[in-house]
């Protein structure tokens, strides 16, 4: 098989397995720790400005980042919204289930990514596309998603708490 083949194939059948069982575990009822809802985004927000910090944007660029920054949001809080919350009955904790609609959202994101990247990896020279732009780009949009998913699921989780205090 070609190498370059391998290079698209390889990722593929590791990504696959993972997103399976990863979506067979959150289909789950799961204990929720509403505290670490606040302190993964803040930790995923910290990275993403670090990594970025390394090769600051340019201004004329700043467009694209907002709309990033905007989609992650509004896709993460999405998908926050698609998380079931409950009590559990016995000792009153936070109990959250993925709905199948959420884990469509992180299918399509990734094969989204992975398309993405398969096609500047092979085409940017021809298309003049900047690399490191989209690889920014990228990283503000996956930061403001997973951020926005924790902070919705947290509002509505002290929500949830107080109403049955």
């Amino acid at each position: 098989m070609d190498p370059r083949t391998l290079q698209f194939v390889i990722p593929l059948l590791i990504i696959l397995p993972l997103l399976y069982f990863r979506m067979r575990r959150s289909l789950k009822p799961q204990r929720l720790k509403p505290q670490m809802l606040l302190v993964r985004p803040a930790i995923i927000i910290v990275r993403a400005g670090v990594a970025m910090a390394a090769s600051p944007p340019r201004p004329e660029d700043i467009f694209w980042f907002v709309l990033a920054a905007l989609a992650g949001a509004a896709a993460g809080w999405y998908w926050g919204k698609l998380t079931q919350l409950h009590l559990h009955p016995e000792d009153g904790t936070v109990m959250s289930t993925s709905s199948q609609a959420g884990m469509l959202v992180l299918i399509v994101l990734v094969l989204f990514r992975y398309g993405i990247r398969a096609g500047v990896g092979l085409e940017h020279a021809a298309m003049h596309l900047d690399v490191a732009l989209i690889t920014d780009v990228s990283i503000t949009f996956s930061a403001l998603l997973f951020s926005a998913r924790g902070l919705e699921i947290y509002l509505r989780a002290q929500k949830l708490l107080q109403a049955t205090s």
